[in-house]
């Protein structure tokens, strides 16, 4: 188990996480793609959404952390 001092990997930039969403997506609307690798590409297109996901909603909190006077505060633990 992970101790809570140790931090995950960054992930990459949004951009680059939308990138790599398309080109699965190009990947799987390919008719002649197999099943099985239909299932690995969604497994992986699943993973990206997530990471793009909590990209989106540390984003949305260090905004929601800015006052009115425009100064960012300090993030609570």
């Amino acid at each position: 188990m992970p101790k809570s001092s140790e931090k995950t990997p960054a992930a990459p930039p949004l951009h680059e996480q939308m990138t790599k969403l398309g080109q699965l997506l190009e990947q799987l609307e390919d008719p002649n793609v197999a099943l099985e690798d239909a299932l690995t590409l969604y497994e992986q297109g699943m993973q990206l959404v997530e990471r793009a996901q909590q990209t989106l909603d540390a984003a949305e909190q260090r905004v929601t952390m800015i006052n009115a006077d425009g100064k960012v505060e300090a993030a609570q633990a």
